[in-house]
């Protein structure tokens, strides 16, 4: 039987592993559900080069889309190259793919992929031509974590992950020290950052970590607020809306 506090700690490792690619992923489930995760996809730390002399298609983990962009741009011609960046992929983009991709080509032809979320229907869309590629077509799909794309996709496609671990900032908020006023211009300061909704990701788990570093125990209503914040990011509500409850749930404890 869970006790209180080791449900704290799930959710806040499992939401901090969602939040902020794999890297914590050692943290974060039971041991059969990492042993479940890895048998889905192979993923290799390969040197810098190897990912360009490898001809299939594979997906790249990275937290920097414009280095990765440059590279291949310094890699390959325009005419062995087409680039497909955008915040979210949807289902228009993947048809727009799956044209480009029947084009035909007599040499090899990257399609490469860079977006921060890649919504189901346009994942699903691409299945097939990811697993059955036309001729001298080569998919290369950039994320910043596994999380990203549907497991069936991690499971047709080798994984490169060339990501560097980033250590979690400190929240910006003393939260033994909040009270309404400083949530309420916090909250202000948020909206006019306009966050993406990754960036909200990072920050839940900056305040997770917080709340874990002043040992503040979460009640089962307050654990559930935080499954619900991370899902009303997923369909991008806005971050300065989602944070301010969980602020507001700590000072009413």
């Amino acid at each position: 039987m869970q006790t209180q506090e080791t449900k704290n700690f799930g959710i806040m490792t499992n939401t901090i592993a969602l939040s902020h690619g794999d890297n914590m992923a050692h943290m974060s489930g039971t041991t059969q559900d990492r042993d479940n995760k890895d048998s889905m996809c192979h993923v290799v730390a390969p040197k810098y080069d190897a990912i360009y002399n490898y001809k299939k298609s594979c997906v790249i983990l990275t937290y920097d889309f414009d280095i990765e962009l440059h590279t291949l741009m310094s890699k390959y011609s325009s005419e062995q190259l087409r680039i497909f960046k955008v915040e979210e992929l949807k289902i228009d983009n993947a048809h727009a793919i799956i044209k480009e991709a029947h084009i035909v080509t007599s040499q090899d032809k990257i399609i490469a992929i860079f977006a921060t979320s890649y919504n189901h229907f346009a994942q699903n869309a691409l299945l097939k031509i990811l697993e059955e590629p036309p001729s001298h077509i080569i998919f290369r799909l950039y994320v910043t974590s596994k999380n990203k794309l549907l497991p069936t996709i991690f499971s047709r496609l080798l994984v490169y992950d060339r990501r560097e671990k980033i250590p979690l900032e400190p929240f910006p908020l003393d939260i033994s020290r909040l009270n309404i006023p400083i949530i309420y211009e916090y909250i202000k300061q948020l909206e006019k950052e306009n966050m993406s909704s990754e960036q909200g990701r990072i920050l839940i788990a900056r305040l997770l970590k917080s709340i874990a570093h002043h040992n503040i125990t979460l009640s089962e209503v307050n654990l559930q607020r935080f499954d619900r914040a991370m899902q009303s990011l997923h369909v991008k509500q806005s971050v300065h809306l989602v944070i301010l409850p969980l602020l507001l749930s700590l000072i009413a404890r």
